[in-house]
């Protein structure tokens, strides 16, 4: 029995020994756990901090040594990678570096310039997309204009048309020299938080409102805000949400004078006739990341007028009087959009139009539309009574185009026509017109203006220089541009630094709209690299291909097929000394 009882007792004595054990491995790996994480934010709050002491110092800043803050310390790096570029490095300490139980290290690559987002690697304006007979689109499309093609074409993707909107705006207000002011929020002003402002209208009839355009500035780096259209009660904005759209901070800059910036409205919604509604930003407070709005000290604008809270969503909002109206302008009414393809044509995905019609074809996915023909054959579902796609916004404003000319003209400016084949261009602005032969090389460093026009021979490169590194550049011309023959590869075009991530656009600033000629006219194959035309028509040889391209209108003749990239996420195109520093997506590294 007393051999028993000792055997039980140490059982008992080791399991609670082990549980004792256990106990304290747990509390230290708790702790430990706790400690890695207040210094992986400490860490972060290194970066946060070297990010806007970059913006705000014009790049000046190098870092700092060890810094207390809270219940640790943290030291911060800031080292040259390109003209652009610079690698963050921060280092938390728990408790400090001496004496470091725990640790961590953070550290980036930020870029001084424009972070553009292109999501659709086939991006058409309000020109629309116009096809002959047996041309192939291999991916999905998005037009803000109506496709119409003939007989036995094909596409391999889904399509998206978006409802049309007015190109003249329903109700808008700018100021006027002398009477121009800049109204700042997003920030503490004179002890006041102005986080959410609001300007009011009211519409010259009832429609659908599809978006807005917005008068602005900012300064430093500033996030993307939310934009709603809210009710009226009592010459004061509501809580009542009608809808809402994202205001790409990207396609703000920080150059005077301020710009008007586009926010398409998802979904679009009905507004009545001679009622008050309210355009409201929603910000949050940084000292040095603010939004300037450009204000009317004269209020022009006698239906609305502009106010400011501190929070608009809190449980009794109080809404302050400005003396200014804020330039604005809003897009009601719409226009019928469609979708028109001949006999024996083929869509592999999903078609999103107000109108589908044409001769005979088959849909394979799903068909959302208002009216139908009925030769059209749907292999998925039909849905009756959709809504029309929100338009979408082009990824590069006419702000970021002209901060990127100016940028170009500040650096040197050349006179005369240039013909030969190997050269180096840039940066700069060129004043006259680009003639290249067979074969050549043209080494870019960015940005070149070219006020006149481009004309290639064949299998021709464009190429960033290798010191952007993981920057972007541009070729910007005024007028038009024609490209020879490709290359069967991707060798030929426009090409980047030789760093991943890094491209070389075409921006074509040629406005088709005005006389309908062609602003880009390629020969066939491979083009790689950007091409960006707000403006203008596209007119493609036979097997183009694309890493992105993006015009207000595209033509394929016969036979024809374009083929491009699914979208590129974020591109960075590094900028001159007003350019702002933002993070490069995809550099964050934690250890």
């Amino acid at each position: 029995m007393f051999v028993l009882s000792l055997i039980t007792l140490t059982i008992i004595t080791i399991t609670t020994l082990g549980l004792i054990a256990g106990s304290l491995t747990f509390h230290q790996n708790s702790k430990y756990t706790t400690n890695a994480l207040q210094a992986n934010n400490l860490a972060e709050a290194g970066i946060d901090k070297a990010v806007a002491f970059l913006n705000s110092s014009g790049g000046t800043y190098n870092g700092e040594g060890e810094t207390q803050l809270g219940p640790g310390t943290y030291e911060v790096t800031v080292a040259n990678i390109s003209a652009s570029n610079k690698l963050i490095k921060a280092t938390g300490y728990i408790p400090d570096k001496e004496n470091a139980k725990t640790k961590r290290s953070v550290q980036l690559e930020v870029s001084k310039g424009t972070g553009v987002a292109f999501n659709y690697g086939l991006q058409i304006g309000e020109g629309g997309l116009v096809m002959g007979n047996g041309a192939i689109i291999d991916g999905s499309l998005y037009s803000n204009g109506n496709i119409t093609a003939g007989n036995t074409n094909s596409f391999t993707g889904d399509v998206y048309i978006a409802g049309g909107i007015q190109p003249t705006a329903d109700q808008q207000t700018e100021c006027i020299d002398l009477n121009c002011q800049d109204y700042l929020f997003g920030k503490n002003v004179a002890g006041s938080n102005i986080l959410d402002v609001a300007q009011s209208f009211s519409p010259s009839a009832t429609g659908t409102l599809n978006k807005v355009s917005l008068k602005l500035k900012k300064a430093g780096s500033t996030p993307n805000v939310t934009v709603r259209i809210l009710t009226n009660n009592n010459n004061s904005p509501t809580k009542t949400v009608l809808t809402s759209g994202t205001l790409n901070a990207n396609l703000v800059t920080n150059s005077d004078p301020p710009s008007f910036v586009d926010i398409p409205m998802s979904p679009p919604v009905n507004l009545n006739s001679s009622t008050n509604y309210w355009i409201m930003v929603d910000t949050s407070s940084d000292p040095s990341n603010y939004w300037s709005w450009s204000a009317d000290s004269l209020q022009t604008y006698t239906p609305g007028a502009a106010k400011w809270s501190q929070n608009w969503n809190a449980g009794s909002p109080v809404w302050n009087s400005t003396t200014y109206d804020l330039g604005f302008k809003t897009y009601t009414g719409g226009v019928v959009t469609s979708f028109s393809t001949g006999n024996s044509s083929s869509v592999n995905g999903d078609v999103h139009a107000n109108t589908i019609s044409g001769g005979s074809y088959t849909i394979s996915g799903d068909a959302y539309y208002q009216t139908i023909s009925q030769s059209v054959t749907v292999s998925g579902t039909l849905y009756p009574g959709s809504q029309d796609p929100a338009a979408t916004v082009f990824p590069v404003s006419d702000s970021n185009i002209s901060e990127w000319k100016n940028e170009a003209e500040t650096a040197n400016v050349f006179s005369g026509n240039i013909t030969g084949c190997n050269m180096n261009l840039g940066p700069g602005k060129y004043i006259g017109s680009l003639t290249l032969d067979n074969n050549c090389t043209v080494n870019i460093t960015s940005p070149v203006w070219i006020t006149g026009n481009i004309i290639t021979g064949n299998s021709v490169k464009f190429k960033l220089s290798p010191s952007a590194g993981s920057s972007s550049g541009m070729v910007i011309v005024d007028g038009t541009t024609t490209l020879g023959n490709g290359c069967v590869t991707n060798s030929c075009g426009f090409l980047g630094s030789g760093t991943p991530g890094s491209y070389l656009m075409l921006l074509s600033i040629y406005d088709s709209r005005t006389n309908g000629n062609s602003a880009l006219v390629t020969g066939n194959n491979f083009f790689s690299g950007i091409y960006y035309l707000p403006y203008g028509i596209v007119t493609l040889g036979n097997d183009a291909k694309f890493t992105e391209l993006s015009a207000w209108k595209l033509v394929l003749g016969n036979n024809l097929r374009l083929n491009y990239d699914q979208g590129l996420a974020n591109v960075f195109f590094s900028s001159g000394p007003s350019g702002s520093y933002s993070v490069i997506k995809g550099t964050y590294q934690s250890k």
